[in-house]
């Protein structure tokens, strides 16, 4: 019986994974129209491709760039993984990487690539809760810097910014970073609050008729379980071995140092010479906008975004091709080789099924 429960839940997971290939024609979709209206609007249908752009130390500088993005994307989720107690070898680690970036941007407001990177660490005997812990640490991580860059940046450079400079709209931005951290602090040391919340929203979806008692009863027994693994979880990523903690933590910033270098060598490609700092801090504040949009993997507001702001520092005829050749190689890239990966892992599933 537990055999062909089995079997049903790798079926039914492999369907799920099916369906995010008509997402990414989605994504693709929105992505592509928003660089046409970049193309039209921005570069007032003008593009340039320089011989320099394909020159032998450009292209090797940027495939180089781009091994290292998904090295250190790969170690930031090992070592937080490796801090929390747990081994899960390193290069099924890469392959979660390539899943997470096809699925969390075809799905909105990234919300699957974390969900099916559980699954498969659950595969590798981690706990649900713990492996939910361990992608939320890695994501907090990443988020932090983020937010606590931005508003800092902004302030600092606010001619720069001016879209984003008015009063209320910084306001905002810092009020919601703040509500991040809190949020992150009731994660750490309120967790029965959130056990207490989930409980009351089981016991409305029971007096509603939605789910039974019974139901009602071992579902809140299920997700409290989950809920007491996903904090010991954080509580073993900071008691855990410094080393790993501190590798995490630098692992996180050289990958969005690495991401947002792509822009520098690209721009520096293109024949400009823009002060580093001035690339590095328009792409976090690209960045920054890009966790909020509702659209898969931030399609649309992430090339309009990046065009609006970037179009302040290149001429009109190059804006449309730094901005395809960004979202290629930090998004398309590793989208393309997630679809393969996720097309083997159906494939290899179906192949195991037909033979039970």
């Amino acid at each position: 019986m537990s055999k062909l429960s089995s079997q049903d839940t790798q079926a039914s997971f492999s369907q799920r994974l099916l369906s995010y290939f008509g997402l990414a024609g989605i994504f693709f979709a929105l992505s592509f129209t928003t660089i046409y209206f970049v193309h039209y609007y921005f570069s007032e249908g003008q593009l340039n491709i320089p011989d320099a752009l394909l020159s032998a130390p450009v292209i090797i500088s940027l495939l180089l760039l781009l091994s290292l993005y998904f090295l250190a994307d790969g170690l930031r989720l090992y070592s937080v993984i490796r801090a929390m107690g747990f081994r899960i070898p390193f290069l099924y680690i890469m392959k979660l990487v390539f899943i997470n970036i096809f699925v969390s941007n075809v799905t909105p407001l990234a919300t699957g690539g974390g969900v099916v990177q559980v699954y498969f660490m659950k595969q590798k005997g981690m706990p649900i809760g713990e492996a939910t812990a361990a992608t939320s640490i890695r994501t907090i991580l990443a988020a932090l810097i983020l937010f606590i860059l931005t508003p800092i940046i902004i302030l600092a450079e606010p001619s720069m910014f001016q879209i984003f400079s008015h009063g209320k709209l910084l306001y905002g931005i810092t009020a919601f970073s703040c509500m991040y951290l809190a949020v992150f602090w009731i994660i750490l040391f309120r967790i029965r609050l959130i056990k207490r919340w989930m409980f009351l929203g089981l016991l409305l979806l029971s007096h509603l008729k939605i789910i039974s008692k019974l139901r009602f009863r071992s579902l809140y027994l299920k997700v409290s379980q989950e809920t007491d693994r996903f904090s010991a979880g954080f509580k073993r990523y900071f008691r855990g071995n410094p080393g790993w903690v501190v590798l995490s933590i630098v692992m996180t910033t050289l990958f969005l140092l690495l991401l947002f270098s792509f822009s520098v060598v690209l721009i520096r490609a293109l024949g400009y010479e823009v002060p580093i700092l001035t690339v590095l801090a328009f792409q976090v504040v690209v960045t920054f906008f890009m966790y909020f949009a509702p659209t898969p993997g931030a399609a649309g507001v992430a090339e309009g975004g990046y065009g609006l702001l970037f179009a302040q520092m290149v001429h009109k005829h190059d804006i449309t091709l730094l901005t395809l050749s960004w979202r290629f190689l930090t998004i398309y890239v590793g989208v393309a080789v997630g679809i393969m990966i996720v097309y083997r892992e159906i494939f290899s599933r179906k192949k195991v099924a037909d033979h039970a």
